[in-house]
């Protein structure tokens, strides 16, 4: 995706109301990641680390807020702990470049890990 496009697909919250959650699920958790993603990497060949943070954190904070909410759909739910390995691993690859990073890494994939115990939609 061009950054041009992302910015104008990119919202701060997830899509939620689909028609049909069964069958759209994964295309918008997918495109919502991405649009998330490829703004952090814009913003990150840019020189804004900051900026690049914040995009990546909101997206996967996204996703956690989702799989948590008991309002959302199964369906929505379910992909969005699918694809939840997508920021992380951006997350990743970010902090390994800056200082202190892996003690804040490890910080969010603690809250992952319990997030996704504790409403695991598949249950």
């Amino acid at each position: 995706m061009h950054p041009h496009q992302a910015v104008s697909a990119y919202s701060p919250k997830l899509a939620t109301n689909c028609k049909r959650p069964q069958l759209e699920a994964p295309m918008v958790v997918a495109q919502f990641i991405d649009a998330g993603i490829t703004l952090a990497k814009w913003y990150g060949c840019n020189k804004c680390v900051l900026l690049q943070e914040l995009y990546l954190k909101r997206t996967f904070d996204e996703l956690l807020h989702n799989i948590a909410d008991p309002l959302v759909h199964n369906a929505l739910r379910q992909q969005c702990q699918d694809q939840l390995y997508k920021p992380l691993l951006a997350l990743k690859r970010f902090y390994k470049s800056i200082p202190h990073g892996k003690a804040r890494f490890l910080k969010i994939e603690h809250e992952a890990r319990v997030i996704s115990h504790a409403f695991n939609p598949y249950s």
